[in-house]
């Protein structure tokens, strides 16, 4: 009985390491995205096309990094897949909502401008696919919706939750390791 009372206080210690670590790098990693957003704006880089997989990219970056932190400073090296996931999700979670709050304040206070040129060039790639002018309005009016800036938000933290949450199910598979002492006896 005693045994059991005396490895709740490190289980407990373990959870809370986990939630401040990924808390962290989550902070870390949305850092990232404002520090390369507020960059490409300023260069006046246009943000579509290849430009999209860098997102996947500082995400994955996080994720692995903050979960190998997580595995190998506070876990002894060891870390159950169920762990790991765990790790990469609040990761996710995280910078979803920072990256939404950035979103909501850069489009709704900042330059509001910049939401009417991703209209257009979205509006002229469907020209340039060769969409007629009623598939082009169709699909416009349906864009619109979600191009204000609490709609992008909104819809940012959905897809940070999602891809996350994939990239976290692959991550963990090459992140986890079981602890395999007690086989060793």
């Amino acid at each position: 009985m005693e045994n059991i009372a005396a490895n709740e206080p490190m289980e407990e210690k373990k959870q809370t390491s986990l939630f401040r670590n990924s808390l962290n790098y989550g902070l870390y990693t949305s850092a990232g995205f404002i520090l390369i957003s507020m960059l490409f704006y300023a260069l006046d880089v246009d943000r579509t096309g290849w430009i999209n997989y860098l997102t996947f990219i500082i995400l994955i970056i996080g994720i692995i990094i903050g979960t190998k932190t997580y595995r190998d400073k506070y876990c002894g090296g060891f870390l159950s897949y169920g762990r790991c996931l765990g790790s990469g999700a609040i990761i996710s979670a995280i910078v979803g909502i920072v990256m939404a709050v950035f979103t909501f304040l850069f489009y709704q206070y900042f330059d509001p401008s910049e939401l009417q040129k991703i209209i257009e060039i979205a509006e002229q790639n469907m020209v340039d696919k060769g969409m007629t002018d009623e598939q082009i309005d169709q699909a416009m009016a349906f864009s619109k919706k979600f191009m204000s800036p609490i709609g992008m938000s909104v819809s940012l933290v959905f897809g940070m939750a999602f891809w996350g949450a994939i990239f976290s199910l692959i991550i963990a598979i090459f992140l986890k390791k079981n602890d395999d002492s007690f086989n060793a006896l």
